[in-house]
Protein backbone atom coordinates (compact mmCIF):
# COMPACT_ATOMS: atom_id res chain seq x y z
CA UNK A 1 0.00 0.00 0.00
CA UNK A 2 2.97 2.18 0.38
CA UNK A 3 3.21 3.05 -3.23
CA UNK A 4 -0.20 4.37 -3.23
CA UNK A 5 -0.28 6.08 -0.47
CA UNK A 6 1.57 9.41 -1.77
CA UNK A 7 -1.17 9.83 -4.27
CA UNK A 8 -4.05 11.30 -2.05
CA UNK A 9 -4.15 14.05 0.50
CA UNK A 10 -7.07 15.78 2.03
CA UNK A 11 -7.55 17.83 -0.81
CA UNK A 12 -7.98 14.78 -3.41
CA UNK A 13 -9.81 13.07 -0.80
CA UNK A 14 -12.19 15.70 -0.70
CA UNK A 15 -12.36 16.22 -4.70
CA UNK A 16 -13.08 11.92 -4.72
CA UNK A 17 -15.64 12.63 -2.00
CA UNK A 18 -17.63 14.78 -3.94
CA UNK A 19 -18.04 12.75 -7.15
CA UNK A 20 -21.18 10.91 -6.98
CA UNK A 21 -19.93 7.80 -8.63
CA UNK A 22 -18.03 5.32 -6.30
CA UNK A 23 -14.88 5.04 -6.89
CA UNK A 24 -12.27 2.47 -4.96
CA UNK A 25 -8.38 1.43 -5.75
CA UNK A 26 -7.80 -1.93 -5.33
CA UNK A 27 -4.33 -4.12 -4.96
CA UNK A 28 -3.65 -7.00 -7.83
CA UNK A 29 -6.06 -9.26 -5.38
CA UNK A 30 -8.78 -7.32 -5.44
CA UNK A 31 -8.54 -6.23 -2.10
CA UNK A 32 -9.79 -2.77 -1.67
CA UNK A 33 -7.03 -0.18 -0.32
CA UNK A 34 -9.43 3.35 -0.70
CA UNK A 35 -12.83 3.90 -1.31
CA UNK A 36 -14.47 7.54 -1.31
CA UNK A 37 -17.84 8.73 0.40
CA UNK A 38 -19.71 7.00 -2.62
CA UNK A 39 -18.81 3.51 -1.67
CA UNK A 40 -19.78 4.49 2.05
CA UNK A 41 -23.04 5.58 0.96
CA UNK A 42 -24.09 2.67 -1.20
CA UNK A 43 -22.87 0.05 1.79
CA UNK A 44 -24.00 2.29 4.66
CA UNK A 45 -20.46 1.80 6.25
CA UNK A 46 -17.36 4.07 6.97
CA UNK A 47 -15.27 4.39 4.10
CA UNK A 48 -12.27 3.15 6.43
CA UNK A 49 -14.13 -0.45 6.81
CA UNK A 50 -13.84 -1.14 2.74
CA UNK A 51 -10.33 -1.12 3.57
CA UNK A 52 -8.92 -4.62 3.19
CA UNK A 53 -11.78 -6.04 2.35
CA UNK A 54 -11.92 -8.42 -1.06
CA UNK A 55 -14.17 -6.18 -3.86
CA UNK A 56 -15.87 -9.63 -4.67
CA UNK A 57 -18.15 -9.89 -1.62
CA UNK A 58 -19.68 -6.77 -3.19
CA UNK A 59 -20.21 -8.53 -6.59
CA UNK A 60 -23.78 -10.67 -7.14
CA UNK A 61 -22.78 -14.51 -7.27
CA UNK A 62 -23.81 -14.57 -11.20
CA UNK A 63 -21.31 -11.83 -12.13
CA UNK A 64 -18.20 -12.75 -10.30
CA UNK A 65 -16.37 -14.83 -13.26
CA UNK A 66 -16.88 -11.41 -14.90
CA UNK A 67 -15.55 -9.13 -12.52
CA UNK A 68 -12.69 -11.51 -12.17
CA UNK A 69 -12.23 -11.80 -16.06
CA UNK A 70 -13.00 -7.79 -16.13
CA UNK A 71 -9.96 -6.92 -13.13
CA UNK A 72 -7.30 -9.06 -14.66
CA UNK A 73 -8.09 -7.99 -18.49
CA UNK A 74 -7.31 -4.51 -17.20
CA UNK A 75 -4.02 -4.89 -15.86
CA UNK A 76 -1.74 -2.87 -18.07
CA UNK A 77 -3.94 -0.91 -19.72
CA UNK A 78 -4.65 2.89 -18.82
CA UNK A 79 -8.50 2.08 -19.29
CA UNK A 80 -10.44 -1.21 -19.58
CA UNK A 81 -14.11 -1.73 -21.08
CA UNK A 82 -16.67 -0.69 -19.29
CA UNK A 83 -19.29 -3.60 -18.14
CA UNK A 84 -22.36 -3.80 -16.22
CA UNK A 85 -22.69 -5.95 -13.05
CA UNK A 86 -24.39 -6.35 -9.84
CA UNK A 87 -23.21 -4.67 -6.38
CA UNK A 88 -24.61 -5.43 -2.94
CA UNK A 89 -26.13 -1.90 -1.66
CA UNK A 90 -27.79 -1.69 1.73
CA UNK A 91 -31.14 -1.34 -0.41
CA UNK A 92 -30.39 -4.55 -2.53
CA UNK A 93 -28.59 -5.62 -5.77
CA UNK A 94 -27.56 -2.14 -7.70
CA UNK A 95 -27.09 -2.12 -11.63
CA UNK A 96 -23.89 -0.61 -12.00
CA UNK A 97 -21.34 0.14 -14.69
CA UNK A 98 -17.89 0.09 -13.79
CA UNK A 99 -14.44 1.00 -15.69
CA UNK A 100 -11.23 0.66 -14.80
CA UNK A 101 -7.56 1.25 -15.11
CA UNK A 102 -4.37 0.22 -14.01
CA UNK A 103 -1.98 2.36 -11.72
CA UNK A 104 1.65 1.69 -11.00
CA UNK A 105 2.73 -1.09 -8.38
CA UNK A 106 0.00 -3.63 -9.70
CA UNK A 107 -3.35 -1.33 -8.62
CA UNK A 108 -6.73 -1.04 -10.04
CA UNK A 109 -8.67 2.11 -9.94
CA UNK A 110 -12.33 1.34 -10.61
CA UNK A 111 -15.16 3.79 -11.38
CA UNK A 112 -18.81 2.61 -10.51
CA UNK A 113 -21.71 4.57 -11.76
CA UNK A 114 -25.17 3.70 -10.62
CA UNK A 115 -27.40 2.51 -13.70
CA UNK A 116 -30.34 1.18 -11.95
CA UNK A 117 -32.35 4.05 -12.53
CA UNK A 118 -31.28 5.36 -15.81
CA UNK A 119 -31.78 1.90 -16.56
CA UNK A 120 -35.36 1.41 -15.36
CA UNK A 121 -36.63 4.55 -17.23
CA UNK A 122 -34.73 3.34 -20.39
CA UNK A 123 -36.82 0.23 -19.88
CA UNK A 124 -39.95 1.75 -19.60
CA UNK A 125 -39.71 3.78 -22.20
CA UNK A 126 -37.98 1.96 -24.68
CA UNK A 127 -38.07 -1.55 -25.07
CA UNK A 128 -34.76 -1.65 -27.41
CA UNK A 129 -33.24 -0.70 -23.81
CA UNK A 130 -34.37 -3.42 -22.60
CA UNK A 131 -33.98 -6.01 -25.30
CA UNK A 132 -30.35 -4.72 -25.45
CA UNK A 133 -29.42 -5.80 -21.79
CA UNK A 134 -31.11 -8.74 -22.17
CA UNK A 135 -28.30 -9.41 -24.97
CA UNK A 136 -25.64 -8.07 -22.83
CA UNK A 137 -26.05 -10.09 -19.97
CA UNK A 138 -27.55 -13.81 -22.02
CA UNK A 139 -25.52 -17.06 -21.15
CA UNK A 140 -24.60 -16.70 -24.46
CA UNK A 141 -22.14 -14.79 -26.37
CA UNK A 142 -23.11 -12.26 -29.36
CA UNK A 143 -20.89 -11.01 -31.89
CA UNK A 144 -21.86 -8.64 -34.59
CA UNK A 145 -19.45 -8.91 -37.83
CA UNK A 146 -19.21 -6.52 -40.62
CA UNK A 147 -19.25 -7.74 -44.51
CA UNK A 148 -15.40 -8.72 -44.28
CA UNK A 149 -16.35 -11.16 -41.16
CA UNK A 150 -14.24 -8.40 -38.88
CA UNK A 151 -15.73 -7.95 -35.00
CA UNK A 152 -17.56 -4.52 -35.05
CA UNK A 153 -18.82 -5.30 -31.37
CA UNK A 154 -19.92 -8.06 -29.02
CA UNK A 155 -21.41 -8.97 -25.56
CA UNK A 156 -19.97 -9.16 -22.51
CA UNK A 157 -19.81 -12.83 -22.11
CA UNK A 158 -16.72 -12.94 -24.86
CA UNK A 159 -14.81 -11.90 -21.50
CA UNK A 160 -16.87 -14.94 -18.86
CA UNK A 161 -16.77 -17.53 -22.40
CA UNK A 162 -13.16 -16.60 -23.57
CA UNK A 163 -11.32 -14.54 -20.83
CA UNK A 164 -10.86 -11.71 -23.69
CA UNK A 165 -11.75 -8.08 -22.84
CA UNK A 166 -14.48 -6.75 -25.81
CA UNK A 167 -11.45 -4.21 -26.87
CA UNK A 168 -9.54 -6.73 -28.03
CA UNK A 169 -11.19 -8.81 -30.15
CA UNK A 170 -13.20 -5.92 -32.26
CA UNK A 171 -11.29 -4.94 -35.24
CA UNK A 172 -10.27 -8.71 -35.89
CA UNK A 173 -11.61 -11.70 -37.63
CA UNK A 174 -13.65 -13.65 -36.18
CA UNK A 175 -12.30 -16.46 -37.74
CA UNK A 176 -8.71 -15.83 -36.06
CA UNK A 177 -10.49 -17.17 -32.64
CA UNK A 178 -11.56 -20.46 -34.61
CA UNK A 179 -9.18 -23.31 -34.20
CA UNK A 180 -7.57 -23.75 -37.32
CA UNK A 181 -9.27 -27.15 -38.95
CA UNK A 182 -12.88 -25.66 -37.65
CA UNK A 183 -12.75 -22.72 -40.18
CA UNK A 184 -13.96 -23.46 -43.37
CA UNK A 185 -16.81 -24.93 -41.66
CA UNK A 186 -17.31 -21.53 -40.18
CA UNK A 187 -16.85 -19.98 -43.94
CA UNK A 188 -19.11 -22.73 -45.10
CA UNK A 189 -21.85 -21.21 -42.42
CA UNK A 190 -21.42 -18.09 -43.59
CA UNK A 191 -22.17 -18.28 -46.70
CA UNK A 192 -24.95 -20.43 -46.00
CA UNK A 193 -26.25 -17.17 -43.83
CA UNK A 194 -25.50 -14.68 -46.51
CA UNK A 195 -27.24 -17.03 -49.45
CA UNK A 196 -30.29 -17.53 -47.37
CA UNK A 197 -30.92 -13.42 -45.75
CA UNK A 198 -33.24 -13.03 -49.02
CA UNK A 199 -35.28 -15.43 -47.98
CA UNK A 200 -36.08 -14.07 -44.52
CA UNK A 201 -32.35 -14.38 -43.02
CA UNK A 202 -32.36 -17.97 -41.92
CA UNK A 203 -29.81 -18.88 -39.62
CA UNK A 204 -26.91 -21.17 -40.89
CA UNK A 205 -25.09 -23.29 -37.87
CA UNK A 206 -21.51 -24.35 -36.93
CA UNK A 207 -19.51 -26.38 -34.28
CA UNK A 208 -16.56 -24.94 -34.03
CA UNK A 209 -13.58 -24.60 -31.13
CA UNK A 210 -13.18 -21.22 -29.93
CA UNK A 211 -9.70 -20.09 -28.34
CA UNK A 212 -10.07 -18.74 -25.05
CA UNK A 213 -7.04 -16.07 -23.98
CA UNK A 214 -4.82 -18.80 -22.22
CA UNK A 215 -4.55 -21.50 -25.38
CA UNK A 216 -7.20 -23.56 -24.37
CA UNK A 217 -10.34 -23.89 -26.49
CA UNK A 218 -14.14 -24.29 -25.76
CA UNK A 219 -16.36 -26.36 -27.92
CA UNK A 220 -19.33 -23.83 -29.28
CA UNK A 221 -22.03 -23.85 -31.81
CA UNK A 222 -22.21 -20.78 -33.96
CA UNK A 223 -25.66 -19.64 -35.03
CA UNK A 224 -24.77 -17.05 -37.92
CA UNK A 225 -27.88 -14.53 -39.24
CA UNK A 226 -27.22 -12.38 -42.45
CA UNK A 227 -28.62 -8.72 -41.83
CA UNK A 228 -26.39 -7.12 -44.88
CA UNK A 229 -28.83 -5.82 -46.07
CA UNK A 230 -30.54 -4.32 -42.93
CA UNK A 231 -29.90 -0.41 -42.95
CA UNK A 232 -29.45 -0.17 -39.42
CA UNK A 233 -27.43 -3.60 -38.49
CA UNK A 234 -25.67 -3.90 -42.07
CA UNK A 235 -23.97 -7.02 -40.82
CA UNK A 236 -23.61 -10.59 -39.57
CA UNK A 237 -24.97 -11.81 -36.05
CA UNK A 238 -23.54 -14.68 -34.48
CA UNK A 239 -24.77 -16.01 -31.52
CA UNK A 240 -22.29 -18.15 -29.81
CA UNK A 241 -23.43 -20.78 -27.54
CA UNK A 242 -21.12 -23.39 -25.05
CA UNK A 243 -21.39 -26.73 -25.79
CA UNK A 244 -19.32 -27.93 -23.85
CA UNK A 245 -21.79 -30.35 -21.75
CA UNK A 246 -23.33 -31.30 -25.08
CA UNK A 247 -20.07 -32.28 -26.54
CA UNK A 248 -19.65 -34.98 -23.66
CA UNK A 249 -23.26 -36.47 -23.64
CA UNK A 250 -22.94 -37.60 -27.07
CA UNK A 251 -19.56 -39.32 -26.72
CA UNK A 252 -21.14 -40.89 -23.44
CA UNK A 253 -24.27 -41.70 -25.75
CA UNK A 254 -21.81 -43.03 -28.39
CA UNK A 255 -19.92 -45.05 -25.70
CA UNK A 256 -23.03 -46.34 -24.60
CA UNK A 257 -23.69 -47.36 -28.61
CA UNK A 258 -20.60 -49.48 -29.33
CA UNK A 259 -18.84 -50.49 -26.27
CA UNK A 260 -20.21 -53.00 -23.81
CA UNK A 261 -20.66 -51.42 -20.72
CA UNK A 262 -19.56 -53.56 -18.33
CA UNK A 263 -16.01 -54.10 -19.66
CA UNK A 264 -16.05 -51.25 -22.12
CA UNK A 265 -14.88 -53.35 -25.01
CA UNK A 266 -16.96 -53.05 -28.35
CA UNK A 267 -20.11 -54.61 -28.10
CA UNK A 268 -21.32 -57.57 -30.99
CA UNK A 269 -22.68 -55.04 -32.69
CA UNK A 270 -19.92 -53.06 -33.06
CA UNK A 271 -17.33 -55.73 -32.93
CA UNK A 272 -18.81 -57.20 -36.11
CA UNK A 273 -18.66 -54.15 -38.08
CA UNK A 274 -14.72 -54.15 -37.52
CA UNK A 275 -14.52 -57.64 -38.65
CA UNK A 276 -16.56 -56.79 -42.15
CA UNK A 277 -14.33 -54.29 -42.88
CA UNK A 278 -11.37 -56.16 -42.03
CA UNK A 279 -12.02 -59.44 -44.11
CA UNK A 280 -12.55 -56.90 -47.00
CA UNK A 281 -9.07 -55.48 -46.82
CA UNK A 282 -7.59 -58.55 -46.53
CA UNK A 283 -9.41 -59.84 -49.53
CA UNK A 284 -8.72 -57.01 -51.41
CA UNK A 285 -4.87 -56.12 -50.59
CA UNK A 286 -3.98 -59.66 -49.37
CA UNK A 287 -2.32 -58.88 -46.00
CA UNK A 288 -3.51 -61.21 -43.53
CA UNK A 289 -5.45 -60.53 -40.29
CA UNK A 290 -6.70 -63.22 -37.93
CA UNK A 291 -9.98 -63.13 -35.49
CA UNK A 292 -8.87 -64.85 -32.09
CA UNK A 293 -12.23 -66.30 -29.86
CA UNK A 294 -12.03 -66.42 -26.22
CA UNK A 295 -14.24 -68.27 -23.99
CA UNK A 296 -13.97 -68.47 -20.21
CA UNK A 297 -14.09 -72.08 -18.77
CA UNK A 298 -15.96 -72.74 -15.54
CA UNK A 299 -17.30 -69.33 -15.64
CA UNK A 300 -20.72 -70.84 -14.45
CA UNK A 301 -19.47 -72.19 -11.78
CA UNK A 302 -17.90 -68.76 -10.48
CA UNK A 303 -21.62 -67.13 -10.52
CA UNK A 304 -22.85 -70.14 -9.00
CA UNK A 305 -20.50 -70.14 -5.93
CA UNK A 306 -19.70 -66.62 -5.61
CA UNK A 307 -22.84 -64.83 -7.00
CA UNK A 308 -22.99 -62.50 -10.34
CA UNK A 309 -21.10 -59.49 -8.65
CA UNK A 310 -18.14 -62.15 -8.81
CA UNK A 311 -18.82 -62.80 -12.01
CA UNK A 312 -18.64 -59.19 -13.64
CA UNK A 313 -15.67 -58.91 -11.97
CA UNK A 314 -14.09 -61.28 -13.67
CA UNK A 315 -15.52 -60.70 -16.68
CA UNK A 316 -13.25 -56.93 -16.22
CA UNK A 317 -9.94 -58.89 -15.52
CA UNK A 318 -10.71 -60.43 -19.14
CA UNK A 319 -11.35 -57.84 -20.95
CA UNK A 320 -8.99 -55.12 -19.32
CA UNK A 321 -6.41 -58.69 -19.86
CA UNK A 322 -7.24 -58.74 -23.57
CA UNK A 323 -6.43 -54.86 -23.96
CA UNK A 324 -3.12 -55.47 -22.57
CA UNK A 325 -2.14 -58.00 -24.57
CA UNK A 326 -3.45 -56.42 -28.08
CA UNK A 327 -1.66 -54.21 -29.89
CA UNK A 328 -3.00 -50.55 -30.29
CA UNK A 329 -4.17 -51.22 -33.90
CA UNK A 330 -6.10 -54.76 -32.68
CA UNK A 331 -9.86 -54.51 -31.24
CA UNK A 332 -11.65 -56.07 -28.60
CA UNK A 333 -15.09 -57.36 -28.31
CA UNK A 334 -17.09 -58.77 -26.26
CA UNK A 335 -19.49 -61.00 -27.70
CA UNK A 336 -21.65 -61.75 -25.45
CA UNK A 337 -21.97 -63.26 -21.58
CA UNK A 338 -18.21 -64.90 -21.14
CA UNK A 339 -17.43 -64.68 -24.89
CA UNK A 340 -14.92 -62.40 -26.18
CA UNK A 341 -13.49 -61.78 -29.84
CA UNK A 342 -10.37 -60.24 -31.35
CA UNK A 343 -9.37 -58.91 -34.34
CA UNK A 344 -5.43 -58.69 -34.95
CA UNK A 345 -5.22 -56.62 -38.08
CA UNK A 346 -2.51 -57.31 -40.32
CA UNK A 347 -0.68 -59.23 -37.96
CA UNK A 348 1.39 -60.79 -40.37
CA UNK A 349 0.51 -64.50 -40.08
CA UNK A 350 -0.41 -67.35 -38.20
CA UNK A 351 2.68 -66.80 -35.47
CA UNK A 352 1.05 -64.00 -34.08
CA UNK A 353 -2.27 -65.56 -33.17
CA UNK A 354 -0.43 -67.96 -31.92
CA UNK A 355 1.87 -65.52 -30.29
CA UNK A 356 -1.22 -63.27 -29.06
CA UNK A 357 -3.48 -66.56 -27.36
CA UNK A 358 0.00 -68.03 -25.09
CA UNK A 359 0.34 -64.10 -23.93
CA UNK A 360 -2.90 -64.08 -22.97
CA UNK A 361 -2.85 -67.26 -21.09
CA UNK A 362 -0.49 -66.63 -19.00
CA UNK A 363 -1.74 -63.29 -17.90
CA UNK A 364 -5.47 -64.59 -17.26
CA UNK A 365 -3.50 -67.84 -15.66
CA UNK A 366 -2.38 -65.73 -12.74
CA UNK A 367 -5.13 -63.28 -12.67
CA UNK A 368 -8.40 -65.58 -13.17
CA UNK A 369 -7.26 -68.95 -12.09
CA UNK A 370 -6.75 -67.96 -8.44
CA UNK A 371 -10.46 -67.33 -8.31
CA UNK A 372 -12.06 -70.75 -8.41
CA UNK A 373 -10.26 -74.09 -9.10
CA UNK A 374 -10.89 -75.12 -12.81
CA UNK A 375 -10.82 -71.84 -14.07
CA UNK A 376 -9.16 -70.76 -16.69
CA UNK A 377 -9.69 -69.83 -20.91
CA UNK A 378 -9.56 -71.29 -24.28
CA UNK A 379 -8.61 -69.90 -27.69
CA UNK A 380 -9.27 -70.40 -31.22
CA UNK A 381 -8.10 -68.43 -34.32
CA UNK A 382 -8.65 -68.12 -38.02
CA UNK A 383 -7.16 -66.37 -40.87
CA UNK A 384 -9.31 -63.84 -42.28
CA UNK A 385 -7.90 -64.14 -45.85
CA UNK A 386 -8.00 -68.03 -46.08
CA UNK A 387 -11.99 -67.69 -44.75
CA UNK A 388 -15.31 -67.15 -47.39
CA UNK A 389 -16.73 -64.18 -45.59
CA UNK A 390 -16.58 -62.85 -41.99
CA UNK A 391 -19.30 -65.23 -40.60
CA UNK A 392 -17.27 -68.18 -41.91
CA UNK A 393 -13.81 -66.97 -40.29
CA UNK A 394 -15.92 -66.23 -36.74
CA UNK A 395 -17.48 -69.46 -37.20
CA UNK A 396 -13.68 -71.68 -37.66
CA UNK A 397 -12.24 -69.50 -34.87
CA UNK A 398 -15.13 -70.69 -32.36
CA UNK A 399 -15.11 -74.52 -33.74
CA UNK A 400 -11.00 -73.89 -33.50
CA UNK A 401 -11.60 -72.91 -29.24
CA UNK A 402 -14.24 -75.44 -28.56
CA UNK A 403 -11.77 -77.84 -29.97
CA UNK A 404 -9.24 -76.42 -27.69
CA UNK A 405 -12.16 -76.67 -24.68
CA UNK A 406 -12.28 -80.04 -25.16
CA UNK A 407 -8.65 -80.66 -25.40
CA UNK A 408 -6.63 -78.88 -22.83
CA UNK A 409 -4.49 -77.72 -21.84
CA UNK A 410 -2.47 -78.17 -24.69
CA UNK A 411 -4.64 -77.92 -27.76
CA UNK A 412 -5.49 -74.71 -29.92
Amino acid sequence: MGAFEGLHGRQLDAVFDALPDVVVVLDRLGLVVWANRAAADLSGDDPATWVGRSSFELVHPDDLGLAAASLESVQGKRAGTPIELRVRSRSGWRLMELLGASMDGGYSALVLRDLTERRRWEVAGDDVSRFRAIVHHAAGMTVLLDADGTVESTTAAVTRLLGYDPEDVWGSPLANLIAPEDRPLFAAAVSRAVEASDAGGVAATAEVNLARSDGTYVPMELSIVSLLNDPVVHGLVVSCHDITRLRAAQQALSLLAHHDPLTGLLNRRSFDAVLQREWLLTQRDGIDSYVVMVDLDGFKAVNDAHGHAAGDDLLRVVGAALERVARDTDVCGRLGGDEFGVVLIRCGGEAAAIGFCDRLGEILAGEVATVSEGLGASCGYQSLRQASSPTEALHQADLAMFHEKANRPRSR
